[in-house]
């Protein structure tokens, strides 16, 4: 059985985060474990991929940069059959870390989850941008809405309190955005959001266009009142005030990616972020000597979350989430 971080387990993490952030080494660092996917997302090409050329062992990684949260992703990672192992490995390194799995769920099954969390697994995140059968559309994978519908309630109902629905908003959803957060607490679990781009393969359709944005900035303000309500989005209300600036300049500065997050491809290159091109072998990247990317182009989570006013709010709304 999955349960939240215990009081001695939220202090080693306060403990991490200090560390990590004296030390100047990354905050997160996202471990792609193949770039394979057997979804269908027009919005990304990694389904062409077929490259099975993927490290069998990221241990020497996290030993070298340390950071408080580990994210194990994709491509879609449970592609990988040593998913487990590789969790494993991972949480039986000396120190503490806070392990995330990113997924579409296709592949959850109440056994799989089980044994994930086992492996040491805190948080599996769920791809979802919509809250009924257009899911299966979207992913291209027949009967997946109804497979989770089924899976995720059931397995909070067992006390696994692990999941996290991960939302882009965007266009196409935007009036789906209030339908989602009330799915997600209806399951019992939370939702966290994240802006869309155009950066893995160009497609601009989902962007929000200026003759839509009074609509979005209202489903914006919408979702912050939603957060009061229901308590279960991890959204800041920076996020969501800043998006709609985003999706007007199509740039928002101040990202940091390559210093308090790096991600690293199946071969061991770091890129800053998903989206940029790699710039050194995990062995030989120095996060301390980074000079950034100066990229504004995405407002994703991972970048945004960290720009967010840490304000009394916000340091409540992050101490629920640990």
């Amino acid at each position: 059985m999955k349960i939240a971080l215990s009081p001695l387990e939220k202090l080693r993490a306060a403990g991490k985060f200090l560390d990590v952030t004296f030390n100047k080494r990354p905050l997160t660092v996202s471990i792609e474990v193949t770039k394979r996917c057997n979804a269908r997302c027009d919005f990304c090409d990694y389904w062409k991929i077929s490259d099975r050329d993927e490290m069998t062992d990221f241990t020497d990684v996290v030993r070298r940069f340390d950071p408080l949260v580990v994210v194990f992703t994709g491509g879609e990672p449970m592609l990988r059959r040593d998913l487990v192992p590789l969790v494993r490995q991972i949480k039986e390194l000396p120190g503490f870390r806070y392990i995330t799995v990113l997924t579409h769920g296709g592949f959850l099954t109440g056994s799989k989850i089980a044994e994930l969390v086992c492996a040491g697994v805190n948080q599996i995140n769920i791809s979802m941008n919509y809250p009924d059968a257009r899911q299966d559309r979207e992913r291209g994978i027949p009967g997946l809405f109804e497979r989770l519908e089924q899976t995720i309630p059931k397995m909070v109902a067992e006390g696994y309190n692990c999941f996290t629905l991960a939302s882009m908003l965007m266009v196409d959803n935007m009036h789906d955005a209030e339908p989602l957060v009330r799915l997600a607490h209806k399951w019992g679990i939370n939702i966290a959001f994240s802006g869309y781009n155009d950066l893995k393969n160009g497609n601009q359709s989902h962007m929000v266009s200026k003759d839509k944005m009074s609509e979005f900035k209202a489903v914006c303000r919408r979702l912050i009142e939603l957060k009061r309500e229901l308590g279960n989005v991890m959204t800041s209300d920076y996020f969501f005030q800043t998006l709609p600036e985003f999706y007007e300049k199509r740039r928002i500065d101040g990202c940091q990616a390559g210093k308090i997050m790096i991600h690293v491809t199946p071969k061991g290159m770091v890129q800053p972020c998903a989206e940029l091109q790699p710039v050194a072998h995990y062995s030989e990247f120095l996060p301390g000597a980074y000079a950034g990317p100066n990229c504004g182009a995405c407002f994703d989570a991972c970048r945004s979350e960290p720009q967010a006013p840490i304000t009394l709010r916000r340091l409540g709304e992050l101490a629920g989430l640990l």
